[in-house]
């Protein structure tokens, strides 16, 4: 199981995520590319809240064809193109990572791979050895 904690000495998080993720012996590495706001039938929707509930299912899909789970994410990315209002990020972040959210890095940037794209989720992750 990945142990994530925020060690004393640092300020505490000013954020939903935790300073450190702690990676058990043995575990595999998985690395996701960074997943858009598309649907399963490549539609793209125009807010970004709809493409960041996207772009989260289509982790939970990857993680899951893989046996694992949102609770097993060491480092999670995420690049926004507009900004979106902190309760709404809140509510859909939090409902994906629970009460123990991983390493996050949050960056708003001029433009992703295409201009139609608002949001771009990187995940790493790891699964425990069987």
């Amino acid at each position: 199981m990945i142990h994530r904690e925020n060690p004393a000495g640092v300020a505490p998080p000013v954020g939903q995520y935790s300073h450190l993720a702690v990676v058990p012996a043995g575990s595999e590495l998985l690395v996701l590319a960074g997943q858009i706001g598309l649907d399963p039938d490549a539609v793209l929707p125009p807010s970004t809240e709809a493409q960041f509930r996207n772009a989260l299912a289509n982790v939970s899909t990857l993680l899951g064809q893989a046996g694992i789970a949102a609770d097993q994410i060491i480092k999670a990315n995420l690049w926004f193109t507009e900004p979106l209002e902190r309760p709404v990020f809140q509510a859909i972040w939090g409902a994906f990572v629970g009460t123990t959210p991983p390493p996050t890095t949050l960056a708003y940037v001029h433009r992703l791979g295409h201009p139609d794209y608002k949001v771009e989720v990187e995940i790493w992750a790891a699964r425990a050895p069987a």
